[in-house]
């Protein structure tokens, strides 16, 4: 946190000093990987080694690996509301909305709910559910996110529907969902929300017991600056009898066979994960809170998002694609006469790392995550930077066999 005296200033000098990657780039792209703390990093480390040296399997070992995930249950709901039970811990948001989607008793034409702007992570899950149950999947177009999106994905509700999916942060545009609204507006025709959390978790505030969300499936890797192969599951208690667990494990039975989930969200958990990875999501949330702050790095990034916002506003021949008082840190834009896979590349080349997106039928748009470890200096070059872009030709499409996800 913020200590007697230190200005925001003395304060991002002093964090990015803790944030090597920083050093190394404009880092723009918490949206796919956020830049990873050396403290982190150092416990990781520590216990990897300590595995080398020590060996994994020593006296105690299971009941640390227990009372390591109930402390990071525990700091979850403190940070993100809920209650420690109502947490699982994961591998990633997509593994998450797997767990949930497939957790649920599905019949034939019940119907799911979802917008134009989600990520495969959310929508190829949904697809597999559709196929295999023969479930209908309704399409609200929302726009960039700008407009009445509640209404919007209410004109497609019925009796049958049984899930409204969608992201609290949209990827390719960055507006932030109404979760709270399209809760109370669900909630009336008797459906459950589960939400893509990949964008938001560390960006936006959020209260969960408050948001009325049955499932909130969120990274540990982007906006959370924690590993890779990380992430939480937040299912409601009163949903527990609604998603069943989807994997079950050896320590959920007993010697006849009879299942019993584990108490609370941990029925959702698959089963081990490596240590030093989970050991890191523990020391980067507590960083976040001790070192950082979370009511600081959400004021802050909304704060120099609106002054990137603003200054690509001012900017000849580019079109912002975020709308403006509706956003966190994610912004999305197009410069005249290059793809956005070209955008990303000029930049990369001026020391910048930005990303493109391109998954229809969202838009294809170069897009800059904008954390509250940047510096004003930083988001001011990086619109001159951009201004700066030479413009040459017809945008180039982007090529049907390129990587176009992650993020």
């Amino acid at each position: 946190m913020t200590t007697s005296g230190e200005s925001d200033v003395d304060k991002v000098r002093r964090l990015r000093a803790q944030l090597p990657a920083t050093a190394a780039t404009g880092y723009f792209n918490a949206g796919t990987n956020g830049p990873l703390p050396k403290p982190v990093y150092d416990v990781m480390v520590a216990a990897a080694e300590r595995e080398l040296t020590a060996g994994r399997i020593v006296p105690g070992v299971y009941e640390g690996h227990a009372q390591r995930n109930d402390r990071i249950r525990e700091l979850l709901a403190e940070l993100f509301g809920g209650k420690p039970h109502e947490f699982a811990i994961t591998r990633s948001t997509t593994e998450g909305l797997n767990i949930a989607l497939n957790g649920i008793t599905w019949h034939p034409r019940d119907e799911i709910v979802t917008t134009t702007l989600e990520h495969p992570g959310l929508m190829v899950p949904l697809s597999v559910v559709a196929h295999g149950a023969d479930v209908t999947i309704r399409v609200a177009d929302i726009g960039d996110g700008s407009g009445d999106v509640v209404a919007e994905v209410e004109r497609l509700m019925s009796s049958r529907t049984r899930l409204v999916a969608l992201s609290h942060v949209l990827w390719s545009s960055g507006a932030i969902a109404p979760l709270r609204e399209i809760a109370a507006m669900a909630e009336r025709y008797g459906a459950m929300v589960i939400v893509d959390a990949a964008q938001s978790a560390g960006q936006v505030p959020i209260n969960l017991e408050e948001s009325g969300v049955a499932v909130y499936a969120m990274a540990g890797q982007k906006w959370l600056c924690g590993p890779e192969g990380t992430g939480a599951l937040y299912v409601r208690e009163s949903r527990f009898a609604d998603i069943g667990p989807t994997h079950v494990r050896y320590a959920q039975s007993d010697v006849s066979g009879y299942i019993l989930p584990a108490p609370g969200a941990r029925r959702y958990e698959m089963g081990e994960a490596y240590a030093p990875s989970i050991l890191g999501m523990e020391a980067t949330l507590l960083w976040l809170r001790d070192e950082v702050g979370f009511d600081w790095l959400y004021r802050r990034i909304a704060a120099l998002a609106d002054r990137f916002l603003y200054g690509l506003s001012q900017t000849p021949g580019v079109t912002v694609h975020s709308p403006k008082g509706k956003i966190g840190g994610l912004v999305c834009f197009n410069v005249e006469g290059l793809a956005p896979i070209d955008v990303a590349a000029a930049l990369y080349e001026r020391g910048q790392t930005i990303r493109y997106v391109a998954y229809p039928p969202g838009p294809e748009v170069a897009r800059a995550s904008v954390g509250w470890w940047n510096t004003e200096e930083e988001v001011d070059g990086l619109v001159a930077d951009i201004g700066a872009l030479e413009r040459s030709g017809p945008t180039r499409a982007q090529p049907a066999d390129a990587e176009l996800v992650a993020g």
